[in-house]
């Protein structure tokens, strides 16, 4: 049975990348890994938008989260987190551990967060040092408002951090033109490749920051890859740095608008496909929909536990329900990286087949016949 992974992250990886991370181990204080670094971190600033260094550490999402917190601020400082999702309260959770004053601006799972609030928030908590968002809210597919949160402090000393993990890439994230301070990713989303590596950017403001703190890093810390760069601070993950620098260039030959663009196609044809099925759109605003993901609430009768399960055992395909209070009700189909519309045929093909298996009624072919109607009508030049 073939595998078909669509989650928001790992993601299906395409076999050019495999390959170019099976070549030989080079060593990281060689030449050879100096033109490679050099090559990756001329690749990367254009991605983020902006002129600053990106930072690349071997680590998981989580990771570059904390490095954020534990570079930029002491124990003690005030920050604002904007939580709508599972990755906000993991924001939380880091300045907690690591002793800081934590004040929360949270709605509800499902909704984008108001940047109204977070204005309110910060004139209630006018001594705050930092702020800190998620882009893409992948636990339920919403999009927040990043630029106007960021325009809120344009103007003042508080650093804004952006995670930014699934969103870059599949969204415009012009860092420098936002005025964001703190922008994180990681390798397992829109780059197309297994999870192991972490970008880190940061603006002149970040580093005021970072001289100001006073947290503990020395793996994680900044400074630290701001004096080894353009070379590792500590020992790098090789076989990914050697996907990475292939997967920059599958990016630069797709073009940025071009991958946004099918990102966007293809959370469009998901919403309807599933809509046509009986599901529920779980973010209502479709301007406020992530195109990492397309999140659902099930037909009524339908355990999402027991779809994702007939997926998987019988179908061979991986997708992901929702988190929390939300499990078993709410199922998230992974489009992000590599997708494209017959991967998303196949992936509705067997959520219809399994659907079925469960009991649920429809016409068969509801959904697939949806997706090739939706991308039909989907604009294929940018306005």
């Amino acid at each position: 049975m073939k595998l078909r992974l669509a989650t928001p992250g790992p993601t299906e990886v395409p076999q050019r990348l495999l390959l170019a991370g099976a070549r030989e181990i080079i060593h990281h204080r060689s030449t050879e890994m100096a033109g490679l670094l050099h090559e990756i971190n001329e690749g990367l600033p254009p991605l983020f938008g902006t002129e600053h260094p990106v930072y690349t550490i071997a680590a998981s999402g989580t990771g570059a989260m904390e490095a954020s917190v534990a570079n930029c601020f002491s124990p003690g400082d005030e920050v604002l987190v904007v939580s709508n999702g599972y990755f906000g309260e993991r924001f939380e959770a880091i300045c907690t551990d690591y002793g800081l004053t934590v004040h929360t601006v949270r709605s509800d799972w499902g909704t984008s967060a108001d940047p109204a609030q977070v204005a309110a928030a910060y004139a209630e908590h006018p001594a705050i040092r930092g702020v800190f968002t998620v882009y893409s809210e992948t636990s339920t597919g919403a999009l927040n408002d990043v630029e106007a949160i960021a325009r809120i402090f344009r103007d003042t000393d508080v650093i804004v951090v952006v995670d930014a993990i699934s969103g870059l890439l599949v969204h415009p994230l012009p860092m420098d033109a936002w005025g964001l301070d703190v922008v994180l990713a990681a390798s397992h989303k829109g780059f197309m490749l297994p999870p192991g590596l972490a970008f880190v950017a940061l603006s002149d403001k970040a580093w005021t920051a970072v001289e100001r703190g006073s947290g503990p890093a020395y793996y994680w810390s900044f400074e630290r890859l701001r004096h080894f760069y353009p070379m590792s601070s500590s020992s790098p993950a090789v076989s990914l740095l050697l996907a990475l620098h292939e997967s920059l260039k599958m990016l630069n030959e797709e073009g940025l608008p071009a991958f946004q663009r099918r990102h966007a196609a293809l959370g469009e044809a998901a919403g309807r496909a599933l809509t046509a099925l009986g599901f529920q759109p779980f973010i209502q605003e479709p301007h406020r929909r992530s195109h990492v993901i397309t999140s659902a609430l099930a037909p009524e009768g339908i355990d999402t536990g027991e779809l994702l399960k007939t997926l998987s055992t019988r179908h061979g395909v991986t997708m992901t329900g929702g988190q929390a209070h939300l499990k078993g009700k709410l199922i998230r189909v992974g489009h992000v990286g590599a997708a494209d519309p017959l991967d998303l045929c196949a992936l509705f093909g067997a959520v219809e087949m399994a659907l079925l298996e469960l009991g649920h009624r429809f016409t068969p072919g509801t959904g697939t016949g949806e997706i090739i109607r939706a991308l039909a009508d989907f604009p294929h030049e940018e306005s």
